[in-house]
This record gives C-alpha cells, sequence and structure tokens, in this order.
C-alpha cells in the first residue's frame, strides 16, 4: 500500500465525525484550458488507488473530462490540518461499459440522491423557483449516471501543524511504483 494512502486512511479516520471530510475539490479544464474547480463527494478508493466519485453525463464536468483526462483533486482536512493534492487521469464508466459498476455504486445512494439524478438536465433553467419534480424511476440507474474512476499518478502532502510543517511529494512511476521524498514545504 503506498504511503500516501495509508496517510489518507488516517486522515479520512480522525475526521470520521466531520461530514464535510467526505468532500474535496476537483479541478478540470476546458477544451480551450479554462479551469473549473467544484466540489465532489468521496464515494471510496479502489483497490488499485483509484479515487471514486459519480456524476451525471450532462454536466460540464463529464464533458471536460470527456476531453481531457487529467485534472487534480485537493482535499483538506481542517481536524488534521492536513492536504493532499493528487494529480489524475479520470476514466469515465457509464452503463454501458460497466453495468455491474453502475448498479453497485447507484444501490449506495440514499433514495435523495438517487432523486437528485431525475430533477432535470443539469444547468438548465429551473421553472420560476417551483420545487424540482422527479421524472423518473428511482429504483434503477439512470442511463445519464456514471461513476469517474480518478487513477492517481501524484500525491502531494503537506501538514500544517507543526513548526516547520511537513511536506511530501508521492509519485508512481512507469513501472506502477511509488517513489516518496521529503521536500521543504
Amino acid at each position: 500500500m503506498p504511503q500516501w494512502r495509508t496517510g489518507l486512511t488516517k486522515s479520512l479516520h480522525a475526521s470520521r465525525s466531520m461530514p464535510e471530510s467526505r468532500y474535496f475539490q476537483l479541478a478540470t479544464a476546458d477544451k480551450d484550458g479554462v479551469p473549473y474547480c467544484r466540489t465532489v463527494v468521496y464515494r471510496g478508493l479502489s483497490d488499485d488507488n483509484k479515487l471514486i466519485v459519480i456524476s451525471d453525463t450532462r454536466t460540464e464536468k463529464y464533458n471536460q473530462l470527456s476531453q481531457q483526462a487529467k485534472a487534480q483533486g485537493c482535499w483538506y482536512f481542517s481536524k488534521t490540518r492536513e492536504q493532499y493534492r493528487f494529480s489524475v487521469n479520470a476514466t469515465i464508466v457509464t452503463e454501458s461499459e460497466d453495468r455491474p459498476i453502475i448498479e453497485a455504486h447507484w444501490a449506495k445512494l440514499s433514495d435523495a440522491g438517487k432523486k437528485q439524478f431525475l430533477w432535470g438536465e443539469p444547468g438548465t433553467p429551473r421553472n420560476n423557483g417551483l420545487p424540482l419534480q422527479i421524472a423518473g424511476d428511482y429504483s434503477v440507474a439512470p442511463e445519464h449516471f456514471c461513476v469517474i474512476l480518478l487513477d492517481i499518478f501524484n500525491v502531494d502532502y503537506l501538514n500544517l501543524r507543526g513548526n516547520p510543517q511537513y511536506r511530501e511529494l508521492h509519485r508512481r512511476d512507469e513501472m506502477g511504483n511509488w517513489i516518496s521524498q521529503s521536500i521543504v514545504p
């Protein structure tokens, strides 16, 4: 297990009582290179060290990652004062590519979470501020539901506790091995 993963597991455990610790920022770029940053919900870490998030194929995030798979995640844990910056390559999994993975992640969502995927197309005008209506059956994943696997190839870790602070870089080499180096913060 990579050293950064052990640290991340400890950070998540130490912050488990804080719901906001399950959110991190994901930065992407559009076709013109304009950056976009949004908050996403951490849905787990795969056995092969990929961060898992879910999304909707009708969103800008999906379009941006489809055009440019390179992205960066930034995760700050206020309780432990630690920051992880992940450089990643995104792979988007849709229903047509891997139905079992879609069904597994859909099943983990609450009913309220599932209903959000049936409110209508993200980014379109809302009906005069009226309550959003559910359009469809949320017992099955809609075809626009997707899972995004963020394949981590670089981790920049910073611990802001103490003086001096502590920072280390972790990178995956071409053989898949993780190399770690302590650096000046």
